[in-house]
C-alpha cells in the first residue's frame, strides 16, 4: 500500500470514528484533532487533501452553506 492511500485510509477510519461516536458533521480540524489525540499527527493541508480526495471517491460530502462535510449518503466504503 502507498503512502497516499494509507494517508487515505487513515483519515476515512478517523472521519468513521467521529461519526460513531455522533460527530455527524465534521471539519478537517477535527479529524487533525483525533489524529493527534492517536499519535498520527498530519497537517491540515494534508487532511483537507485528503478530503478533496474521499469527496472524489463519493465517501464525503460538502455542505457548501455551512463548510460542514458528511459521510455521503451512499455507502461507498470498498472504494477505498
Amino acid at each position: 500500500m502507498s503512502v497516499e492511500q494509507r494517508r487515505t485510509k487513515l483519515v476515512y477510519a478517523s472521519i468513521q470514528e467521529l461519526v460513531t461516536a455522533g460527530t455527524s458533521e465534521f471539519r478537517p480540524g477535527d479529524v487533525n484533532s483525533a489524529l493527534r489525540r492517536e499519535g498520527q499527527p498530519l497537517g491540515t493541508w494534508e487532511v483537507r487533501g485528503e478530503f478533496a480526495i474521499l469527496a472524489e471517491q463519493g465517501v464525503i460530502e460538502l455542505d457548501p452553506a455551512t463548510g460542514l462535510w458528511t459521510l455521503a449518503k451512499a455507502d461507498k466504503r470498498e472504494a477505498i
